[in-house]
Formats: structure tokens, sequence, C-alpha cells
């Protein structure tokens, strides 16, 4: 597997692997009002540059199985999805592991993200702590329960 930089002709893969991930793990997590709109509708129009500024992509041979996004004006990680025949076999580890280094690389010693609620498992056993339960505002126009969540990055 190999971490490359998203570009605007991965958009409608990244899009397609998004809805495959939420599909997969998030419906048992949250009410119908929140996973319709999630996954319903157009792409949103700021999802290219979106793509362009913060996304880079997991790939198997020239298949992206996985994408992950790094905000570095917020040290924030976001939008981890994996292709669901790939959970489960370190590719949601990998990614992070990259976007970590990613932030180590421009000297940020903390990462936070806002972790959906079926995901805070797999970031606390990559050493991310933080129990607070939000309401997180979701571009799509819902708001929706995640676990905010931060990692120091100093001593790895």
């Amino acid at each position: 597997m190999r971490i490359r930089k998203a570009n605007t002709s991965d958009i409608d893969v990244a899009w397609e692997i998004r809805k495959e991930s939420i599909k997969a793990e998030c419906v048992d997590y949250y009410p119908n009002e929140v996973i319709e709109p999630w996954l319903n509708g157009a792409l949103p129009e700021g999802f290219a540059s979106e793509i362009e500024s913060h996304f880079y992509v997991a790939l198997q041979g020239n298949n992206i199985i996985g994408l992950g996004a790094f905000s570095y004006s917020e040290n924030k990680i976001y939008a981890i999805f994996v292709k669901p025949e790939f959970m489960g076999k370190g590719v949601g580890k990998q990614i992070m592991a990259f976007l970590e280094a990613l932030a180590l690389e421009s000297n940020i010693k903390t990462v936070y993200l806002d972790s959906t609620l079926n995901a805070a498992p797999f970031y606390r056993s990559l050493g991310y702590v933080g129990d607070t339960v939000i309401k997180y505002n979701n571009p799509r126009g819902f708001v929706m329960d995640c676990v905010a969540m931060q990692k120091s990055l100093t001593g790895l």
C-alpha cells in the first residue's frame, strides 16, 4: 500500500468510498435523520477544493482503498474512510500514521479529531484520548454526535 496526495481526478472514487464506509460502519450508531442526509445528495460544492487541499489517498496497486485528510490550520485529522473490504486490515492505521507524520514534519505537537461514535475505539487504540461527546455541524446541513479527541505527538 502507498499513500499519495489526492487530486481532482480522485473525487468520484473518494465520494463513493466515503459512502460505502458510512454504510458499513455508522448506520448502527446514528439515527436515520443523520444517515440519510449524510449519504444522499450530490457532491457538496466545496468537495473538490477540500480534496485538493487536505486529502491523501491510500492505494493498493492503482486502486484507491482509503482516504484521509489533515488540516494544518486546525491541527486536525478528519475524514478517514476505508473501503469496507479493506477494513480491519491496517489501512486506517497506516493512513493515520501518515497524517501524524505530516503533522510532525510541520512541528505540530498535538493533533485533534472529532470521531464518529463507532470509530472512537479505533482512535483510542492509536493513542487518542477524549470522551466528550460534542455536537458536530456537518457541512451537509445536519448535526451529529461525535467524540472530541486528541493525541500528543511528542515522544513518538
